[in-house]
């Protein structure tokens, strides 16, 4: 790339060294560095400014400056996965054999921004994997997305005062996707065995793929799980852990730098979170202290995540179960300004002032939705936060809802499927009604209880090996043969296996998307 900006007020002598750092960047990001730039007052500060931002940038990215593509649509994006497929697809074809061919393809493939990661599959699997612009797509997106954000952080173009949680650029980028997925869903046509035909639109708004859907089952086993604690004499807290101020990009009042900031990205925030709850757990567990109910990841006005805790456990365990977690929470510059206030929040749940899945409900609403809610956190419109929410979960791989403890979510949607069979006991058929009825309390309860291990509990999910009712062909994966596919089918008890999963589904794409 070239720079295109006006230097002419930059000095002749510092000119050469601003543009040999300013060109690699899109227009965009150079415009906004050229402005921070010009915010130093003497030359010195400037010049080391601009040096070390891009360093730092530089360190941060898995591409050169200059393959940061901001301005893709949805069809750029598929046309260069079908275009690096093919490429990969040539170079694999100038090897005698696939074995030979690997290495070459995994450093082709990690040149355009791509972490492998650990490789599990066989040889065969790993390069049709790299064939495949399906696989391009999905890996090219991630990458792009997390590049580019990583830059607009980096320059503290995230915060409550500029782009709240994300960048308006990944706002954007998410709800292109979101919407050509739309089009692609509404044009796609899912046949079964049976002959019925739905679009795939319409298949994905009877699960928890729909937002009502899933908003109305996580509320529905939080108030169950309330109810539960309070019939077994159970406390429950309110608890919310924040990363330390090195992981905060600029402050929440002012957005201002937060000069503390260490050059953390938001998902190494959550690497921080996840690795201090492993303490936290593996602590409790040697202390043999049981806890149920949700965790929340949400981000905070600049993208740095936070979590939040709606917990019960038994009242003996309880202040020790809060101490511990105060501990690793405080553990990493615990002695730091603002770090008893703000690090690790308690609020110990009352229930004759207030239900303890109300304290969730909201959090709920602003990272699925945004309805039932008149304004966010910052005052913003919900609806727009709700949005900004998804995007920064899809950008940065950020699981947002967790259930913490209680039976098998799966199996009590498999038993929902299930109609009442003759080979169900009498006990085995309250678990199913109970699971239709929706009532997660009574289903917990006749599972084995809340503390009950997976093992312990009266149904678990059912897998098998998918076959071609047709043909009778064990099916495998796409890319290998020997990748042989299980699918979830239904549930398991002791004796016997219960299907749930009765439809095979032939799907239909409309062409004009192509994939």
């Amino acid at each position: 790339m070239t720079c295109n900006l006006d230097l002419s007020c930059i000095p002749y002598d510092d000119r050469a060294f601003v543009v040999q750092r300013l060109s690699p960047f899109p227009e965009t990001i150079q415009s906004i560095l050229l402005k921070n730039y010009f915010s130093y007052k003497t030359k010195f500060q400037r010049n080391s400014y601009l040096r070390e931002t891009v360093q730092q940038i530089s360190n941060k990215l898995s591409i050169p400056f200059d393959e940061l593509e901001l301005h893709l649509s949805e069809d750029d994006l598929r046309a260069k996965a079908l275009h690096l497929a093919k490429s990969a697809l040539a170079l694999r074809r100038q090897y005698l054999d696939d074995a030979l061919s690997v290495d070459a393809l995994r450093l082709f493939v990690i040149k355009q921004g791509i972490d492998l990661g650990k490789i599990t599959y066989s040889i065969a699997g790993e390069v049709a994997r790299y064939s495949d612009r399906k696989w391009w797509l999905r890996k090219l997106r991630l990458a792009l997305r997390r590049n580019v954000e990583t830059v607009l952080h980096h320059l503290n173009q995230v915060n409550k005062i500029r782009s709240l949680y994300c960048s308006y650029h990944t706002l954007l980028s998410r709800k292109n996707q979101k919407a050509y997925q739309k089009a692609y869903l509404e044009n796609t046509i899912a046949t079964n065995n049976f002959g019925q035909s739905f679009s795939l639109l319409e298949l994905s708004q009877k699960g928890v793929a729909d937002p009502k859907i899933r908003k109305g089952e996580l509320m529905m086993r939080a108030r169950g799980f309330e109810e539960l604690s309070q019939e077994l004499g159970h406390e429950a807290c309110f608890l919310t852990i924040t990363c330390p101020s090195k992981y905060h990009r600029s402050y929440s009042k002012s957005g201002q730098p937060n000069p503390k900031w260490g050059g953390f990205t938001p998902l190494d925030g959550q690497d921080y979170l996840n690795s201090i709850w492993v303490l936290i757990r593996a602590n409790l567990n040697r202390l043999n202290i049981r806890f149920y109910g949700f965790r929340v990841a949400e981000p905070q006005h600049d993208g740095t995540p936070h979590w939040h805790l709606l917990l019960f456990v038994e009242k003996k365990d309880y202040q020790l179960m809060v101490d511990t977690m105060k501990a690793y929470a405080m553990r990493e510059d615990g002695g730091e300004l603002g770090a008893t206030e703000h690090r690790f929040t308690e609020v110990k749940i009352d229930p004759s002032k207030g239900s303890a899945t109300g304290y969730i409900a909201k959090y709920i609403s602003k990272n699925i939705d945004g309805s039932d809610l008149d304004t966010g956190v910052y005052g913003e419109d919900p609806l727009d936060a709700a949005a900004r929410v998804d995007a920064w979960a899809a950008c940065w791989g950020i699981r947002q809802f967790q259930q913490l403890g209680g039976c098998s979510v799966t199996v009590w949607r498999e038993l929902r499927r299930l109609k009442k069979s003759e080979d169900l006991n009498q006990a085995q058929e309250a678990i199913r009604v109970s699971a239709d009825q929706g009532k997660w309390k009574e289903f917990t309860t006749l599972m084995g209880g809340v503390f009950a291990k997976r093992k312990q509990q009266v149904f678990k999910p059912y897998y098998e090996v998918t076959v071609d009712t047709s043909t009778g062909v064990v099916k495998s994966s796409p890319y290998c043969g020997e990748e042989l596919l299980r699918a979830l089918k239904g549930v398991v008890s002791e004796t016997n296996k219960y299907v749930t999963r009765l439809f095979e589904w032939r799907v239909e794409s409309c062409m004009r998307f192509g994939f």
